[in-house]
């Protein structure tokens, strides 16, 4: 009996040593590749592996890692004090460009600090890496910002791409979710409707008045595909859109 015991355990450490001789053998770009992949997916599963081999240890707080990892673990607005890890660890992240912790500290500084154009930049940052939030988010400030052609454009292309994802109605829930986590300071409001891209002779936003226009988010949790209405053009669409957002802050 004790021999097999002891040639369990033999195996055992003939196993783990191989993983370990394994995980050695690997390049450190591929050591980061394997840890960013783990760790965009969970913040647990990645601290877990970090602390299996020294391999992972040395190369998990490479600027590409922080970048990509998931932080959905940690509160957006925590009403509480953090711990000075946690802050450090989160400082850093957001110092990698970590398109989350962007998008937080926009939302942060645009609606409850009235910072209002360093909040539009991290905003913006976060949108340029492709964050759904921050474009759902930078395409409606565009929208309301008004004034110029290019912004009313840019933030109708934003919007187009976030309800294409199919993904408009998790980014508007997301949005609200955090704005009403935080004091705002500074809610937003529309400086005009979208007219200069309204097809008025054939959008059903325009004629009669704009009568039949819809009002309220009815296809806030149903699948992205089943938002649309052909009866209207992009831009009244949107400027509904933009409305019901604003509506949010009265």
């Amino acid at each position: 009996m004790s021999y097999i015991l002891s040639s369990s355990k033999k195996f055992k450490k003939t196993k783990r040593d191989s993983y370990i001789s394994t995980l050695q053998s690997l390049p450190d770009d591929l050591l980061i590749d394997i840890l960013s992949r783990v760790g965009s997916i969970s913040f647990t599963d990645f601290f877990n592996a970090k602390l299996s081999c020294r391999d992972f240890l040395e190369v998990s707080e490479e600027k590409f890692i922080m970048k990509n990892i998931s932080v959905e673990k940690f509160h957006a607005v925590p009403w509480w004090e953090v711990k000075d890890e946690i802050s450090s660890f989160l400082k850093t992240c957001k110092e990698s460009g970590n398109p989350e912790l962007l998008y937080r500290q926009g939302m942060m500084e645009f609606f409850s600090l009235k910072k209002v154009e360093s909040g539009e930049e991290y905003l913006k940052r976060a949108m340029e890496m492709e964050h759904m939030e921050a474009s759902y988010v930078y395409g409606i400030i565009l929208l309301c910002k008004g004034g110029e052609y290019s912004n009313e454009d840019q933030g109708i292309k934003l919007l187009n791409a976030v309800k294409k994802s199919r993904k408009l109605g998790e980014c508007r829930e997301r949005a609200r979710a955090f704005i009403l986590s935080m004091w705002v300071n500074n809610p937003i409001a529309k400086s005009q409707e979208l007219i200069t891209s309204c097809h008025a002779e054939t959008c059903g936003g325009r004629i009669n008045g704009g009568g039949g226009r819809r009002r309220g988010w009815p296809w806030i949790y149903e699948r992205d595909e089943d938002v649309k209405d052909d009866n209207f053009c992009e831009a009244c669409i949107w400027d509904d859109e933009v409305s019901l957002f604003c509506k949010q802050f009265s």
